[in-house]
C-alpha cells in the first residue's frame, strides 16, 4: 500500500503525493506504515507538508484524518491540500469574477446595485444611489453617488465614469470624494479613471491611464 504514498523534499518544504485510485482506507494505511518507517530519521522540527490529491476532492473529514495521521505519526504540519479539480463553489466564484454584468438603467437615490466580479453600467447614478463590486466598475454617465469596487479586498480594481458632485468613490479600502465646494460647480466631460497606485493611494487620472496600468483589461491589438 506504499506504492500509493509519494513523499519528498521540495524548496517550500515537504510534499506528500496521494495516489487518486486509492480508496481513503487504503491510503490511511499506507501513510501510517510509510510515516512509521521514516520516524527514526525525522528532524526534532516542524517541518510543513503540502498534501497533493491528483484527480480527486476530499471532504473535510476526510482531509481531518488525513491530516491527523500525518501529524500524530511524524514531525511535519500539514499546510494545505492541494487537487487538480475544483468544487462548485470555487468554480462559481471563479466564473463571478471573469465575467462582466452589464446594465442600462439609472440607479436612482436609496437604490444599492451589488454585483460579483465586474460592472458596465451605461446611465447615471444619481446622489443617494450605490453600486457595490467584488471587480472593476465602468460607468458610461455621470456618477453622483456611490460607487465601491474590489469590496472584497481587490486593490487592482477600477473604476471609470464622469464623476461628479457629490460623488464618492471608493477601492478595496480607500475613499475619494467629491463633495467639496471646488467640485460643486464643475462639470465634468471627460471620463476618468479611479485606481489605487503603489502607495495604495487613491488616485484619478484620464482614461487613457487605464493601458497603461492594467494592460491586462484590455487585450486588443492593433491599431495606432
Amino acid at each position: 500500500m506504499k506504492r500509493y504514498i509519494q513523499i519528498k523534499g521540495t524548496k517550500d518544504g515537504i510534499s506528500i503525493s496521494l495516489s487518486d485510485v486509492a480508496s481513503i482506507a487504503e491510503l490511511e494505511n499506507g501513510l501510517i506504515q510509510h510515516l512509521k518507517e521514516q520516524q527514526t530519521g525525522m528532524q526534532d522540527q516542524k517541518l510543513a507538508v503540502q498534501v497533493h490529491i491528483g484527480n480527486r476532492l476530499f471532504t473535510e473529514e476526510e482531509e481531518q484524518r488525513i491530516k491527523a495521521i500525518i501529524q500524530e505519526n511524524s514531525q511535519m504540519e500539514v499546510k494545505g491540500f492541494t487537487s487538480n479539480v475544483m468544487t462548485k463553489q470555487a468554480a462559481k466564484k471563479w466564473k463571478e469574477a471573469e465575467q462582466i454584468f452589464s446594465l442600462a438603467t439609472v440607479v436612482r437615490s436609496g437604490q444599492v446595485i451589488n454585483v460579483p466580479g465586474d460592472l458596465l453600467l451605461v446611465g447615471d447614478i444619481n446622489p443617494g444611489g450605490a453600486i457595490r463590486s467584488t471587480g472593476n466598475v465602468y460607468i458610461l454617465g455621470n456618477v453622483k453617488g456611490i460607487i465601491h469596487a474590489g469590496i472584497d479586498g481587490d486593490k487592482k480594481a477600477v473604476v471609470t465614469g464622469k464623476f461628479q458632485y457629490p460623488s464618492q468613490i471608493r477601492i478595496a479600502g480607500e475613499i475619494r470624494s467629491f463633495d467639496d465646494e471646488e467640485s460643486k460647480d464643475k462639470v465634468e466631460e471627460n471620463i476618468l479613471t479611479a485606481y489605487l497606485d503603489d502607495k495604495n493611494e487613491l488616485m484619478i487620472d484620464s482614461l487613457q491611464i487605464l493601458r497603461k496600468i492594467r494592460p491586462e483589461i484590455s487585450n486588443f491589438q492593433g491599431g495606432q
